[in-house]
């Protein structure tokens, strides 16, 4: 089933990614690009070629690592949303978040100890006055109280929301630096961060806002030029609201894949797929967001997770427990998915399903076309029309041949 138009799913180093060998008869060699060679030559009669998985994933100890529930854009009063900074925290506190970031618009809120020094906008005071917010309680919209995220067992992440609006501009989480992008352009904005030692990913690219002032080779020259831009939002809370952003985000990111191609090709880059709740009204909460793989729930170890793609992303419905990823094996040219959770294994390569299955084989199921696929691990009825179900998705897994 081609799944382009549909939502329902059937049945120096600059990144730390790793690769694993197998073999196949026709394909290209691989050259150097920071990559782990992480497993040995399997040798087949009659073919001197190899396949090479290059992934995220390859090298991870799946017995130790710790799968930290990361959500890394939220909103307050402080800018556009409808709770303090210390509600929004409680609620991601009691559904289990390891990993928060407060990102609100052309502001910095942090670090969470001084909440109480921060004051709600004048934005938060006009839907005071216009009744807007009648129904919600006066304290979690106007009471700032400070709270220690290590008292909660929570890692903060100093982050902001640059809004940049206009042709060739756009939103974006900024993460690990003191940079909200207030008096700057966009590109002053994204070479701040980089500056800063910070991280970047673009915000709902199939929002209205961003659809219409971006093209795919806008993303390229971004992408090319600025190597800490890490990752783009696959799904917000908001692709329930309005699903025609699924298929939009699905097509937009397989075109800057097929662009940057395999590892092998000069200029290649990955580009890691996020989803975030991007929350300002509570019934956002919990329907966009991703599993971090960490050996220890700290700053470095979180940075190095986004920025070498070594996470899970997830969508669901609100109540639904997301599928479990609980290891991949690589052995030769398959790839096997274990976890818990999900009816079926979708693979997908140039946003068109090729397989259905824990395992997908190179040679088996692949074809001389494909240089990588992904996998969706979804229940049975996942669906974005029908904001139902759950799914966990994961990078790409990049095929290499010689």
């Amino acid at each position: 089933m081609n799944m382009q138009n549909s939502s329902k799913i059937p049945s120096g180093q600059k990144y730390q990614i790793q690769k694993s060998q197998g073999i196949i008869c026709s394909g290209s060699s691989l050259t150097a690009i920071a990559l782990v060679v992480a497993s040995s030559l399997t040798f087949m009669p009659g073919c001197s070629r190899e396949v090479e998985w290059v992934s995220p994933y390859k090298g991870i100890d799946w017995d130790n690592v710790l799968q930290a529930k990361a959500q890394l854009h939220t909103h307050t009063t402080r800018s556009d949303g409808y709770f303090s900074p210390n509600y929004v925290v409680d609620r991601y506190h009691e559904l289990g978040y390891d990993i928060l970031a407060i990102t609100d618009h052309w502001l910095v809120t942090y670090p969470w100890q001084e909440f109480s020094s921060f004051s709600p906008s004048s934005r938060t005071y006009v839907r005071r006055d216009e009744g807007e917010l009648d129904a919600l309680e006066h304290g979690d919209v106007f009471v700032y109280a400070d709270r220690d995220p290590g008292a909660l067992g929570m890692l903060a992440i100093r982050g902001s929301e640059p809004s940049h609006t206009g042709r060739r501009n756009h939103h974006m989480v900024s993460l690990f630096a003191g940079v909200s992008g207030e008096g700057m352009d966009f590109e002053q904005t994204l070479a701040a961060n980089e500056e800063a030692g910070g991280l970047i990913s673009f915000a709902h690219p199939a929002r209205s806002t961003e659809r219409n002032n971006n093209e795919p080779d806008d993303y390229i020259y971004y992408f090319d030029k600025y190597p800490h831009v890490y990752g783009i939002d696959i799904f917000t809370r908001a692709t329930f609201r309005e699903p025609d952003r699924w298929p939009i985000s699905k097509n937009l990111i397989s075109r800057l894949l097929m662009h940057y191609g395999s590892p092998d090709a000069p200029g290649w880059r990955p580009v890691w797929m996020t989803a975030t709740d991007d929350l300002h009204r509570l019934e956002d909460i919990d329907q966009a967001y991703q599993v971090q793989l960490v050996d220890r729930l700290d700053h470095e170890n979180v940075y190095n997770s986004l920025k070498n793609g070594a996470f899970f992303w997830v969508a669901k419905a609100p109540g639904k427990q997301a599928p479990v990823i609980s290891s991949i094996d690589f052995s030769g040219s398959a790839i096997t998915v274990n976890g818990t959770g999900y009816d079926h294994v979708s693979w997908y390569f140039d946003n068109k399903l090729v397989h259905t299955g824990e395992k997908f084989d190179f040679f088996e199921n692949g074809s001389e076309e494909m240089f990588y696929v992904y996998f969706l691990a979804h229940t049975s009825d996942f669906s974005v029309e029908r904001g139902q179900g759950a799914l966990t998705g994961s990078q790409p897994f990049w095929i290499v041949k010689k």
